[in-house]
């Protein structure tokens, strides 16, 4: 039988999954991703502005506004990278307006994650089960198993998970965090071959595709990069499969 011991786990992996949230804002900070499904390989990250006037380079002085307003009218983004402060994290998640799939990996730990509508579940990879420390026979269980964070094994962390995965709340924070004064000029880049602008503030740099203002990467060399693609282009995430949700004790 499964005891409640996975709780310290799940609440580690809570606040993994707020440091990931967190790890996609750092670059541009106060200081400077089963997995997810991929945005269609056809489609770039400036694919979404094609329906929109073509807008003038934003200067310098409001290019953190102009951002963060395009990015408050998104529906959709994915979003990658990895940040090596307090270890090695990596993030690859698809959000959308009702739904977000994808992984969190701390330290060689996999935490994958969905959300469909209010419902959340957690994939106990077995990279995760190996770090409880649960015994074979309780291992055995759970393996590559989704746990609805709103069950006994969850331990109350559906609502924790809900915000971190809530797709307003993600994507306001960035927003409001590019949003930031004291960039310099906006110099020509190539993101994944699209046309972009780059704006250095300190030593976090942001890059903006040229024309629908969308973000397409932040980096920082003391914190990590991450790279934005499929604005406007959702991916929606489907309920596990009822043969791959745990319906053991504590479910």
């Amino acid at each position: 039988m499964i005891r409640p011991v996975s709780n310290r786990l799940l609440l580690r992996y809570g606040a993994v999954a707020a440091a990931a949230a967190l790890a996609c804002t750092a670059c541009s900070g106060s200081g400077s991703g089963g997995n997810a499904a991929q945005p269609p390989a056809a489609a770039s990250p400036a694919a979404s502005s094609t329906a929109a006037p073509a807008a003038a380079p934003p200067d310098a002085a409001t290019v953190g506004e102009t951002v963060k307003a395009a990015m408050k009218k998104s529906t959709a983004v994915h979003v990658k990278g990895s940040k090596s402060e307090d270890g090695k994290m990596k993030v690859d998640m698809q959000f959308n307006k009702d739904s977000v799939s994808g992984s969190i990996e701390k330290d060689g730990v996999e935490v994958p994650v969905r959300r469909v509508g209010d419902k959340v579940w957690m994939r106990f990879s077995k990279s995760l089960t190996k770090e409880a420390g649960l015994p074979a026979e309780a291992a055995a269980m759970v393996n590559d198993k989704w746990v609805s964070l709103d069950s006994q094994l969850g331990q109350g962390l559906g609502e924790a998970f809900k915000l971190f995965l809530d797709y307003d709340v993600f994507v306001g924070s960035m927003a409001d965090d590019a949003a930031k004064p004291g960039y310099s000029a906006g110099e020509p880049a190539d993101v994944a071959g699209t046309p972009a602008l780059r704006y250095k503030n300190g030593t976090r740099t942001i890059f903006e595709a040229a024309g629908s203002h969308r973000l397409l990467r932040l980096e920082s060399p003391s914190e990590g990069t991450m790279e934005f693609s499929g604005w406007d282009q959702p991916v929606p995430a489907q309920a596990p499969p009822a043969a791959e949700i745990y319906s053991g004790p504590g479910s």
